[in-house]
């Protein structure tokens, strides 16, 4: 691997100086933020100078700059930069900064470069939550963004030109995961999305070992990149190039088909971190945040909000505010989390609360704890709709540390089995065999489930949380059929020849698989009181009870500590309760929900008449007393609109109405 301690051509960087620690002057304005002016130097040069000037965030008044996007390494001794031609005064930086600055400094003439260890004074609370708020503009305002992967090493010359090679083969939607062949296209495996994609012995390991670079995993590299995409660049010591390209070659090495060879496990393993990253669409909503950015890291903790606020809705922009570096970061995810329930009046936010064995005791279990890190898919359960479209009936204490939610226990776990480590399965026994554990043969051929459908349909279902095909306006391609998913799982018990083929790697074709280890990765297979079969997570207990608490999507996993006391044990689905039935019963004959997505109002649903085709946003199931007038004309607004009932209409209309006070 790399070895990125200082190198020679950086140790002397500001060694023996004398000169004073320079003093940042306030900016004219939160809209100006300040300019670097690299002046020229040889390769050999180990002194660093330049210039800092403050200039305005309007486009078109500001000189042309390009934005240097690079990892921090604060654990190394820092390094000075000089300020200014006499050199009076030192600005200190971390290494890897002072290498890149001296690859990208130019010989012979000056370059105006916008970097975050330079342009922000790091020491000021104040000036740094002004600046962060602001770095969306900065990097869209930008001539060029460049990411400095760091020195060359590790044969990443070879790396970058062929992953440069497959990103020119192929056009990539991203955030669906869609490759086609680009019309430059040359190689056959690019056409058939199942052959095995060349990539040689020697590219495998130098790939792996360029993927390792930090940059990769810095939080921060996601704005900064992705604002100004078209225009950005990968450079690696002295190669570079186009940053869409790059992207769309990292998308068919982990989407297609790769060669056996010895790093081929942990190149896979490696890009299933990336794997937000590679696939991250332009607007990501807090209740994705952990699917894609749960791997990147972070030494603020606070950053693993204040980072994505390029990325998040106007809305949620507004949530959050003025980035606030003298708040705590469980704080800030606290107040976060109860201004999106009261903004829109639902609380589907804390399904992202699992907390863990670690989880820190002056924290309530209600708070979504982003700071994890983790490998998170982020197709569990997002396409629920437990609680239909009834608003979240809450209110929080005066200390801020009880949340009290208005629900329904539905049910008590009975039974749990660990699914056994599929996170990293590259082949689709991985999977398979895992599948085998949970459904043995006996199960699928005899029993029923208590929705009245087979066990073989039931698990066919409860793998991939029934994501089949028929309920979604196909976006990616890779939701199966029902019917392809109960022969799956069929096969799990075929034929030798049906065996074999398990040993293939993961493809474009395997999706069923696929979604089932985002599913069930993690997590336990759970059975309850009634007989109830579904997912829950890696630390419930037998004597948990399942809610279906007001204003959320997903079923509810809480652990009783008092009488109205609870601890949320995180969410969980369940075949038969995770789409409404236990408050209104399944949807009426001839009539499915469709989950889909559009630009105006993001991830939605419909119900549609399957003989008319007639759609409508309202659930069928809602008593007419419940549905207020207005409330139509709200869904035509917006289909995630929520639907705000009394208290006391609510318990007159559902049985076992109760108040859950969240510690």
């Amino acid at each position: 691997m790399e070895n990125l301690q200082q190198p020679a051509d950086a140790r002397g960087v500001g060694e023996g100086s004398l000169a004073a620690r320079y003093q940042y002057s306030p900016l004219p304005s939160a809209r100006h933020t300040r300019l670097v002016t690299l002046h020229p130097g040889d390769f050999s040069d180990s002194d660093i100078v330049v210039d800092l000037d403050p200039i305005p965030l309007t486009p078109g008044c500001q000189p042309p700059y390009e934005a240097v996007s690079y990892r921090w390494d604060q654990e190394q001794s820092p390094l000075t930069v000089h300020v200014g031609k006499d050199r009076l005064f030192t600005i200190p930086v971390t290494c890897n900064l002072a290498i890149a600055l001296i690859h990208l400094r130019y010989p012979d003439r000056p370059r105006h470069l916008w970097v975050d260890g330079l342009c922000i004074d790091q020491s000021d609370d104040i000036d740094k939550g002004y600046q962060v708020a602001q770095m969306g503009i900065v990097y869209c305002l930008a001539t060029r963004v460049i990411a400095w992967l760091g020195p060359e090493g590790d044969d990443s010359t070879r790396a970058m030109k062929r992953i440069a090679w497959m990103g020119r083969q192929v056009d990539v939607d991203h955030p669906i995961w869609k490759i086609r062949p680009s019309s430059d296209c040359t190689e056959p495996a690019f056409v058939d999305e199942d052959a095995v994609i060349p990539v040689s012995a020697q590219d495998t390991l130098a790939i792996y070992h360029l993927v390792c670079r930090e940059w990769f995993g810095r939080l921060w590299i996601r704005q900064e990149i992705l604002a100004c995409e078209p225009r950005a660049v990968v450079q690696c010591g002295e190669y570079q190039i186009s940053w869409p390209v790059f992207r769309r070659g990292l998308a068919v090495l982990y989407r297609r088909r790769r060669p056996r060879w010895e790093y081929e496990g942990r190149l896979y393993n490696r890009l299933l971190l990336l794997r937000g990253f590679i696939s991250q669409p332009p607007t990501i909503g807090l209740g994705f945040i952990r699917a894609a950015f749960g791997q990147s890291a972070c030494s603020d903790m606070r950053d693993r909000i204040y980072a994505l606020l390029n990325f998040l809705t106007e809305a949620e922009r507004e949530i959050i505010g003025m980035p606030d570096y003298g708040k705590d970061f469980d704080v800030l995810f606290r107040e976060v989390l109860w201004r999106w329930i009261d903004r829109f009046k639902c609380c589907n936010l804390i399904s992202q609360c699992e907390p863990g064995i670690d989880h820190p005791p002056y924290m309530p279990t209600w708070t979504p704890d982003w700071s994890k890190k983790e490998t998170f898919y982020g197709r569990y359960f997002w396409r629920g709709l437990a609680s239909s479209q009834i608003a979240a009936v809450c209110t929080l204490s005066p200390d801020h540390k009880v949340l009290s939610l208005l629900g329904i226990p539905v049910q008590r776990i009975t039974h749990l089995e660990p699914v056994p480590d599929i996170m990293r399965a590259s082949t689709v026994r991985g999977i398979a065999d895992a599948h085998r554990q949970l459904a043995p043969e006996h199960i699928l051929d005899w029993e029923y489930h208590p929705t009245g459908v087979s066990m073989l349909e039931a698990y066919a279902r409860i793998f991939i949380a029934n994501t089949v095909a028929e309920n979604s306006e196909p976006w990616a391609g890779t939701d199966p059929s029902l019917a392809e998913a109960m022969e799956i799982v069929r096969k799990l018990y075929g034929t030798e020849e049906d065996l074999a083929s398990e040993s293939r790697t993961l493809g474009p074709g395997d999706g069923f698989f696929q979604i089932s280890r985002a599913i069930l990765g993690t997590r336990q297979i759970m059975g309850t009181s009634d007989g109830y079969r579904g997912v829950a997570p890696l630390l419930a207990r037998e004597g948990d009870i399942i809610c279906i608490l007001f204003g959320c999507h997903t079923p509810m996993v809480l652990r009783q500590e008092g009488v109205d006391t609870f601890r949320i044990v995180g969410e969980c689905y369940a075949l038969g309760l995770s789409e409404g039935e236990a408050l209104l019963g399944p949807l009426p004959e001839g009539i499915r929900r469709v989950y889909t997505k559009d630009p105006k109002w993001g991830v939605h649903s419909y119900f549609e008449n399957v003989k008319t085709s007639d759609r409508s946003f309202l659930d069928p199931r809602l008593s007419p007393s419940l549905v207020l007038p207005d409330f139509l004309s709200q869904l035509q607004q917006d289909p995630n609109a929520k639907l705000q009932v009394p208290v006391e209409t609510l318990q007159r209309h559902f049985s076992g109405v109760r108040k859950f006070d969240i510690i």
